[in-house]
């Protein structure tokens, strides 16, 4: 069985070596190992919660704070109707420009993944995982990787098998 598993383990990180350059390969690692230990912290540490802004990426910081309020909903941190931090300490936390923290926000509200109370604050709408423009968003980027791995020859059947390995995996929102 460990013979059949490690095989479908090289197999994903094949078609995903195939899919992606190594430069991109290289970041794609760097972020998941970010947010496993972002979740590790929080998991360990309590109350607080993290987002770690990366200077050097090309994803706009507004775009990496969308993001990550989106993983730690998805991963349970956040609940429905959870309030989220203020923009203002958002702001003073993570020594962001308070417009950068609104845009996120604001990006957020638009996609129905948040709601504003005036005078109260910003908090997790009732359904965000499936939101419809999320969902949207997401096939979008899925149609990109699966668009260049057939252009470098990923045939369906190994898509298909990379497809129902992460569905048997387990959480619906890893």
């Amino acid at each position: 069985m460990q013979d059949v598993r490690f095989f479908v383990e090289c197999s994903f990180i094949n078609f995903l070596l195939s899919v992606l350059t190594e430069q991109s390969f290289i970041c794609y690692i760097a972020t998941v190992i970010v947010k496993i230990s972002q979740l590790l912290f929080i998991l360990t540490e309590g109350d607080d919660i993290v987002i770690l802004i990366d200077s050097h990426s090309r994803v706009p910081i507004y775009e990496q704070i969308k993001e990550q309020i989106i993983m730690l909903i998805n991963t349970g941190i956040y609940k429905s109707n959870d309030q989220l931090p203020s923009i203002r300490s958002l702001s003073k936390e993570l020594n962001i420009n308070v417009n950068t923290i609104k845009r996120a926000f604001a990006e957020l509200e638009i996609d129905e993944v948040v709601y504003s109370v005036p005078g109260k604050g910003i908090f997790v709408s009732e359904n965000p995982i499936g939101n419809k423009m999320i969902v949207d968003s997401a096939l979008k980027d899925i149609r990109v990787v699966l668009t260049s791995g057939k252009a470098k020859g990923v045939g369906r059947d190994a898509v298909d098998s990379l497809v129902d390995e992460i569905y048997k995996a387990g959480d619906k929102n890893d």
